[in-house]
């Protein structure tokens, strides 16, 4: 039974007039008229009496419109009620660490969406986000490209490159970049399980016949270049991270043969929402 049928006949019946009622919901009267004939259809009775001078409800319309009455009223309310909701209740944005602290600030501060502010949420992989998105936790996230499920709207935002950052006494100073093969006896400072840099390190690596030098783990954040800027051992991160470092005694080169590059998507659970949060995504860049 639709809402807009029941808007129509409590018009209807208070007008005693289709072309009056029509105007007041403001529709046309055909269209007001095939809302009645659908009720009625739908409820297997006659609504209306049909006369020369209006309508008039029947007796089975005036037990249905004693009824209905506080049906409507109660359920005007609750979409009242839910508008309201929404309107308040906060956009759940998932990220991963690194695009939390060095991409996302400058581009969401402030932001309202469809009306709505807007949370952020941390998690440490990919996998943990979509899935924090596919039940319900979170409205949209920023992870690294993976396959989605096709009921998920998701858009590419950019590709970087790994960087491996060194502190500045380190014997690669004067290179300008760095062999993979050359950083896998390198005492290495890792984020700890799970991670996606992390997997994508340990694969690369493996790929080469060699297993990576862990030597200390680290929580998510800065707390990695403290790490290497103390000397402990070097690190590899995407591009994004490596470019924030100016005021670190650290310096990062890009690495010639690291297999795979870190490509970047925006996903989402609608099109509404992931199509707003790309245009004002974009519009900032």
């Amino acid at each position: 039974m639709n809402i807009e049928w029941l808007h129509s006949f409590a018009e209807a019946a208070k007008q005693k007039s289709f072309s009056k009622a029509a105007k007041a919901n403001n529709l046309s009267q055909p269209a007001l008229s095939k809302h009645i004939r659908n009720l009625e259809n739908n409820l297997d009775i006659e609504l209306f009496h049909r006369t020369s001078t209006g309508i008039e409800l029947t007796e089975a319309g005036e037990r249905f419109y004693t009824r209905i009455t506080p049906v409507i009223s109660e359920l005007t309310a609750i979409h009242q009620e839910l508008q309201q909701f929404c309107r308040t209740n906060p956009i759940a944005i998932g990220s991963l660490p690194s695009l939390a602290t060095y991409y996302l600030p400058s581009r969401i501060k402030g932001l309202r969406l469809l009306g709505r502010p807007l949370t952020l949420m941390i998690q440490n992989t990919s996998s943990e986000l979509l899935q924090s998105l596919q039940e319900g936790r979170l409205d949209a996230v920023f992870v690294e490209a993976l396959n989605t499920r096709e009921s998920l709207w998701s858009c590419e935002l950019f590709t970087e490159p790994y960087y491996a950052v060194f502190p500045l006494d380190h014997r690669f100073k004067s290179k300008k970049t760095v062999e993979l093969a050359e950083l896998c006896e390198e005492p290495l400072i890792a984020h700890q399980a799970p991670c996606d840099t992390r997997k994508h390190i340990i694969e690369q690596m493996a790929s080469l016949g060699y297993k990576p030098n862990i030597i200390s783990e680290v929580a998510f954040g800065d707390f990695i270049f403290g790490a290497v800027t103390a000397g402990m051992g070097i690190t590899i991160v995407p591009e994004l991270m490596a470019k924030n470092i100016g005021h670190l005694e650290l310096f990062a080169l890009p690495i010639d043969n690291f297999g795979r590059k870190r490509t970047v998507s925006l996903v989402a659970r609608n099109n509404k929402l992931g199509s707003k949060l790309y245009q004002f995504l974009s519009g900032i860049d």
